[in-house]
């Protein structure tokens, strides 16, 4: 099983300053994302591993990047595909932008946080999720709260197969 695990503002906005555009502003999401990723190997570029600044727990954490991380516990690959061979539990791509765009069509299922919200501020993109490759199958709505300052959804996407 390979899949994308990504949070998306309305524009298809994923980050800025190598940082989530609304990281702390939405715990529902975080929570979301541990529970998918828990158990699996989760495949990154170095930018996005250091700014997360360590290897996430219970997780197989592999780098894509032409030097080693020097991190213990923390795999590198050279490529994408070294990374998937690397691989020994279900794959979730989770970042950044030019590791989705090379992944995206590899992948079989897309977990998105759609934020209901555009930041301005977004320097990096998701791609377009196409309505001829891509089917929703599932959709979970939340308002806004005291602790989540954005209404948003969670998406589910599979690949179109023919």
């Amino acid at each position: 099983m390979k899949a994308i695990v990504v949070a998306i503002d309305k524009n298809n906005g994923i980050g800025a300053d190598n940082d989530l555009l609304w990281q702390r502003d939405l715990p529902a999401d975080l929570a979301h994302f541990r529970k998918i990723t828990t158990g699996g190997s989760i495949i990154m570029g170095r930018k996005t591993f250091e700014s997360i600044g360590r290897p996430l727990p219970n997780r197989e954490n592999i780098v894509v990047s032409r030097r080693p991380t020097g991190v213990p516990g923390v795999l590198t690959a050279a490529s994408l595909t070294s990374a998937y061979e690397l691989a020994r539990y279900p794959i979730f791509v989770i970042g950044g932008g030019k590791v989705y765009a090379d992944a995206i069509d590899d992948v079989d299922t897309l977990y998105v946080t759609e934020v209901q919200e555009s930041f301005t501020q977004a320097s990096v993109f998701f791609p377009v999720i196409k309505a001829n490759v891509w089917k929703e199958t599932s959709r979970e709505h939340h308002e806004a709260d005291d602790l989540n300052k954005y209404a948003f959804d969670f998406v589910v996407y599979e690949r179109i197969t023919d």
